[in-house]
């Protein structure tokens, strides 16, 4: 969250697995539940509805404006950051937010339009009540947020963003600060979602159970699970397999130097191997949150 004078900035992060805001988390999952559930963690009511946020992670169409789950999502990610700065009230909010680069020209206004289509907020969550009075959106392209706190060190080279999500891998290069078209692109379903389905089909194959994805998370991590050491030894070579093909696609579409970003970024740290020179990795998954409010702090300017 930025305050600028009298606006709040948030940013958030619509990913297709996970929802970022600057501080705050949580999976890309909403289902309306028939009745108020006694315990009230994850729990989202509005209109007289209740829905359970973020335990699970839904499929979603490539357009996210085809249904409500985004919307809904959106007003959790807006709770959780106010909640983290200790509010359940903001007037003057100007949401930032992103679209992958390949669907930026066409979804962007309708985008805007499907997260502004209420500018005055009511609903619980947890619980608590919220107020949020939303006075504008602006909407950017993916992997532009990581530049925005670094311009001065990239303005006069070529750099290539490239954003690997949970879905897609978006690439936007600059030449000198000015967008390089020719190497702007979005992959679509090469994200980490697609690293998980290649562990999930192959572990089942290999051990004849399922595998749960918390578990693959937390290998991708590098963080202790609940398999045992074959099966572990197992899936990092599946994930060093995503990660090296990953990393051969890329090479094959550009050149020159290359900031890899996003949720995918620490796979390829953890499992990718040496890293040619010229390519630098950035691992916080916040940053793209948090550079969309940079972007529209320098926009209010």
């Amino acid at each position: 969250m930025k305050k600028m004078g009298n606006n709040i900035i948030i940013g958030v992060d619509h990913g297709y697995g996970y929802i970022k805001s600057a501080d705050t988390i949580f999976k890309s999952g909403v289902e309306e539940l028939p009745i108020k559930p006694p315990f009230m963690e994850d729990i989202l009511e509005l209109k007289n509805r209740t829905f359970v946020v973020g335990q699970i992670r839904n499929e979603h169409p490539s357009d996210k404006t085809k249904t409500d789950e985004y919307y809904n999502l959106t007003l959790v990610s807006l709770a959780k950051e106010l909640k983290c700065n200790g509010m359940t009230e903001a007037k003057n909010v100007i949401l930032a937010a992103g679209l992958p680069y390949s669907f930026f020209s066409a979804q962007k206004d309708q985008f805007k339009e499907y997260l502004l289509k209420k500018k005055t907020l009511n609903f619980s969550y947890e619980g608590e009540k919220y107020h949020i009075e939303l006075k504008d959106v602006h909407i950017y392209p993916q992997g532009l947020p990581v530049l925005a706190k670094e311009l001065d060190k990239y303005k006069d080279k070529t750099i290539s963003v490239v954003d690997i999500g949970s879905r897609t891998i978006d690439v936007i290069t600059y030449r000198k600060g000015r967008p390089f078209y020719n190497e702007c692109f979005s992959q679509d379903k090469k994200g980490t979602l697609d690293c998980i389905d290649l562990v999930t089909k192959n572990f089942l194959a290999k051990f004849q159970e399922k595998i749960d994805e918390e578990d693959i998370q937390c290998i991708m991590q590098k963080e202790s699970c609940s398999l045992n050491p074959n099966q572990v030894t197992f899936v990092k070579e599946i994930i060093k397999f995503y990660a090296k093909d990953v990393l051969k696609l890329i090479d094959s579409k550009l050149n020159g130097s290359i900031l890899i970003c996003g949720g995918g970024a620490s796979v390829i740290k953890n499992y990718a191997g040496k890293l040619r020179s010229g390519i630098e990795i950035n691992d916080d998954i916040f940053c793209n949150a948090r550079g969309f409010e940079i972007l529209s702090a320098n926009r209010l300017k």
